[in-house]
Protein backbone atom coordinates (compact mmCIF):
# COMPACT_ATOMS: atom_id res chain seq x y z
CA UNK A 1 0.00 0.00 0.00
CA UNK A 2 1.68 3.56 -1.06
CA UNK A 3 0.97 6.37 1.15
CA UNK A 4 0.61 9.64 -1.42
CA UNK A 5 2.32 12.63 0.33
CA UNK A 6 0.38 15.16 1.96
CA UNK A 7 0.84 18.55 0.38
CA UNK A 8 2.23 21.34 2.53
CA UNK A 9 -0.69 23.99 3.49
CA UNK A 10 -0.76 27.26 1.52
CA UNK A 11 1.35 30.02 2.27
CA UNK A 12 -0.22 32.71 4.30
CA UNK A 13 -0.75 35.32 1.52
CA UNK A 14 -2.87 37.69 3.58
CA UNK A 15 -0.87 41.26 4.08
CA UNK A 16 -0.84 42.18 7.86
CA UNK A 17 -3.86 43.97 9.40
CA UNK A 18 -4.47 47.13 8.06
CA UNK A 19 -5.40 48.25 12.66
CA UNK A 20 -1.88 46.91 12.82
CA UNK A 21 -0.21 49.07 10.02
CA UNK A 22 -1.82 52.19 11.04
CA UNK A 23 -1.05 51.80 14.77
CA UNK A 24 2.47 50.89 14.06
CA UNK A 25 2.78 54.24 11.59
CA UNK A 26 1.12 56.30 14.03
CA UNK A 27 3.52 54.83 17.39
CA UNK A 28 6.33 55.92 14.53
CA UNK A 29 4.91 59.27 13.95
CA UNK A 30 4.18 60.11 18.00
CA UNK A 31 7.73 58.63 18.43
CA UNK A 32 9.52 61.09 15.78
CA UNK A 33 7.73 63.95 17.42
CA UNK A 34 8.84 63.26 20.85
CA UNK A 35 12.21 63.21 19.65
CA UNK A 36 12.37 67.05 17.42
CA UNK A 37 10.40 67.96 20.65
CA UNK A 38 12.99 66.81 23.87
CA UNK A 39 15.78 67.88 21.12
CA UNK A 40 14.46 71.20 21.09
CA UNK A 41 12.24 71.63 18.03
CA UNK A 42 8.83 72.55 17.89
CA UNK A 43 6.08 70.32 17.10
CA UNK A 44 2.72 71.09 15.55
CA UNK A 45 0.71 68.68 18.37
CA UNK A 46 -2.36 70.93 17.41
CA UNK A 47 -2.33 69.54 13.79
CA UNK A 48 -0.53 66.04 14.48
CA UNK A 49 -3.27 65.15 16.85
CA UNK A 50 -5.92 65.55 14.58
CA UNK A 51 -4.86 64.49 11.54
CA UNK A 52 -4.07 61.12 13.24
CA UNK A 53 -7.87 60.71 14.46
CA UNK A 54 -8.73 61.82 10.97
CA UNK A 55 -6.58 58.63 9.68
CA UNK A 56 -7.96 56.57 12.41
CA UNK A 57 -11.22 57.25 11.25
CA UNK A 58 -10.99 56.43 7.50
CA UNK A 59 -9.30 53.22 8.44
CA UNK A 60 -12.56 52.33 10.76
CA UNK A 61 -14.98 53.20 7.94
CA UNK A 62 -12.77 51.23 5.31
CA UNK A 63 -12.85 48.40 7.91
CA UNK A 64 -16.66 48.13 8.74
CA UNK A 65 -16.61 46.37 5.12
CA UNK A 66 -14.46 43.57 6.05
CA UNK A 67 -15.32 42.79 9.69
CA UNK A 68 -14.82 44.44 12.71
CA UNK A 69 -11.99 47.03 13.95
CA UNK A 70 -12.15 46.75 17.94
CA UNK A 71 -8.37 47.55 17.94
CA UNK A 72 -8.99 50.46 15.68
CA UNK A 73 -12.07 51.97 17.68
CA UNK A 74 -9.41 51.86 20.80
CA UNK A 75 -6.70 53.87 19.43
CA UNK A 76 -9.78 56.30 18.13
CA UNK A 77 -11.01 56.84 21.41
CA UNK A 78 -7.69 57.04 23.22
CA UNK A 79 -6.95 60.18 20.15
CA UNK A 80 -10.39 61.06 20.84
CA UNK A 81 -9.69 61.46 25.02
CA UNK A 82 -5.92 62.93 24.04
CA UNK A 83 -7.63 66.08 21.83
CA UNK A 84 -10.38 66.65 24.32
CA UNK A 85 -7.49 67.30 27.10
CA UNK A 86 -5.40 69.51 24.79
CA UNK A 87 -9.11 71.63 24.29
CA UNK A 88 -9.93 72.06 27.46
CA UNK A 89 -6.42 73.21 28.33
CA UNK A 90 -6.57 75.69 25.20
CA UNK A 91 -3.75 73.98 23.75
CA UNK A 92 -1.38 76.40 25.29
CA UNK A 93 -0.22 74.00 28.43
CA UNK A 94 3.79 73.54 26.74
CA UNK A 95 4.36 71.09 29.68
CA UNK A 96 7.82 69.30 28.73
CA UNK A 97 8.11 65.66 27.45
CA UNK A 98 11.59 65.77 27.91
CA UNK A 99 13.03 67.21 31.73
CA UNK A 100 13.50 63.84 33.28
CA UNK A 101 11.95 61.89 36.21
CA UNK A 102 11.75 61.52 39.89
CA UNK A 103 11.23 64.00 42.51
CA UNK A 104 13.52 67.34 42.57
CA UNK A 105 14.03 70.69 44.55
CA UNK A 106 15.31 73.62 43.63
CA UNK A 107 16.13 76.48 45.61
CA UNK A 108 17.15 79.45 44.51
CA UNK A 109 18.67 82.94 46.36
CA UNK A 110 18.75 85.52 43.99
CA UNK A 111 17.21 86.41 40.88
CA UNK A 112 20.52 85.31 38.62
CA UNK A 113 20.24 81.72 39.88
CA UNK A 114 16.42 81.90 38.81
CA UNK A 115 15.73 79.75 35.20
CA UNK A 116 12.97 78.00 33.52
CA UNK A 117 12.41 74.78 35.91
CA UNK A 118 10.95 71.73 34.12
CA UNK A 119 10.51 68.21 34.75
CA UNK A 120 8.78 65.42 32.69
CA UNK A 121 7.62 62.95 35.43
CA UNK A 122 7.40 63.34 38.94
CA UNK A 123 7.23 66.21 41.93
CA UNK A 124 8.82 69.18 41.35
CA UNK A 125 9.12 71.81 44.71
CA UNK A 126 10.47 75.40 43.56
CA UNK A 127 11.51 76.69 47.27
CA UNK A 128 11.59 80.75 46.67
CA UNK A 129 11.19 81.61 50.78
CA UNK A 130 15.12 82.49 50.46
CA UNK A 131 14.77 84.15 47.62
CA UNK A 132 16.07 88.02 47.58
CA UNK A 133 13.18 89.59 45.95
CA UNK A 134 14.60 93.32 44.01
CA UNK A 135 11.95 96.06 43.34
CA UNK A 136 9.91 95.46 40.60
CA UNK A 137 8.81 92.12 38.79
CA UNK A 138 10.53 88.71 39.25
CA UNK A 139 9.59 86.23 36.94
CA UNK A 140 9.29 82.85 37.61
CA UNK A 141 7.85 79.88 35.42
CA UNK A 142 7.80 76.15 35.97
CA UNK A 143 6.54 73.14 34.22
CA UNK A 144 5.55 69.33 34.85
CA UNK A 145 4.75 67.00 32.34
CA UNK A 146 3.03 64.57 34.65
CA UNK A 147 3.14 64.82 38.75
CA UNK A 148 3.19 67.49 41.28
CA UNK A 149 4.47 71.10 40.76
CA UNK A 150 4.88 73.03 44.13
CA UNK A 151 6.15 76.35 44.66
CA UNK A 152 6.67 78.12 47.91
CA UNK A 153 6.87 81.60 47.85
CA UNK A 154 8.50 83.85 50.37
CA UNK A 155 6.56 86.79 53.25
CA UNK A 156 6.31 89.88 52.65
CA UNK A 157 6.07 90.14 48.72
CA UNK A 158 3.33 90.49 45.89
CA UNK A 159 2.50 87.47 44.17
CA UNK A 160 1.06 87.54 40.88
CA UNK A 161 0.48 84.07 39.16
CA UNK A 162 -1.06 82.06 36.08
CA UNK A 163 -1.20 78.42 37.26
CA UNK A 164 -2.78 76.06 35.36
CA UNK A 165 -3.31 72.21 35.24
CA UNK A 166 -4.33 70.06 31.95
CA UNK A 167 -5.92 67.62 33.85
CA UNK A 168 -5.64 67.63 37.44
CA UNK A 169 -6.28 70.25 40.34
CA UNK A 170 -4.51 73.75 40.87
CA UNK A 171 -4.40 75.42 44.36
CA UNK A 172 -3.26 78.79 45.34
CA UNK A 173 -3.13 80.11 48.74
CA UNK A 174 -6.27 78.26 49.41
CA UNK A 175 -8.13 79.19 46.50
CA UNK A 176 -9.04 75.82 44.53
CA UNK A 177 -9.80 74.27 40.92
CA UNK A 178 -9.98 70.96 39.38
CA UNK A 179 -11.14 68.88 36.53
CA UNK A 180 -10.23 69.81 33.16
CA UNK A 181 -8.15 72.90 31.70
CA UNK A 182 -7.90 74.23 35.52
CA UNK A 183 -6.91 77.41 35.68
CA UNK A 184 -6.60 80.24 38.30
CA UNK A 185 -5.30 83.46 37.81
CA UNK A 186 -4.11 85.74 41.25
CA UNK A 187 -3.77 89.47 40.65
CA UNK A 188 -0.84 90.80 42.99
CA UNK A 189 -0.74 93.12 46.11
CA UNK A 190 1.35 96.27 45.12
CA UNK A 191 1.68 96.37 49.22
CA UNK A 192 4.65 93.98 49.00
CA UNK A 193 8.19 94.92 48.74
CA UNK A 194 8.78 93.28 45.48
CA UNK A 195 6.49 91.12 42.92
CA UNK A 196 6.88 87.65 41.89
CA UNK A 197 5.02 86.53 38.95
CA UNK A 198 4.87 83.22 38.48
CA UNK A 199 4.19 80.84 35.57
CA UNK A 200 3.54 77.43 36.70
CA UNK A 201 1.83 74.64 34.19
CA UNK A 202 1.13 70.77 34.85
CA UNK A 203 -0.11 68.11 32.58
CA UNK A 204 -1.80 65.77 34.83
CA UNK A 205 -1.65 66.01 37.88
CA UNK A 206 -1.18 69.10 40.88
CA UNK A 207 -0.03 72.60 41.33
CA UNK A 208 0.38 74.22 44.40
CA UNK A 209 1.33 77.73 45.29
CA UNK A 210 1.83 78.25 49.12
CA UNK A 211 3.90 79.89 52.04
Amino acid sequence: MTTEPVPPAPADRHGPAAATVLVGALLVLVGIGWLLDAGGVEVPWRAVLPAALIAVGLACVAGAFQGRQHAMMVVGVVLTVVLAVAAAANWDLEVPLAGGVGDRTERPATPAQLTTYELGVGDLVVDLRQLQVPPGITAVAARVGAGELVVQVPDGVSVEAVARAGVGQVQVFGEQESGLGSRIDLIGDAAGRGTLRLDLRVGVGQVRVEQ
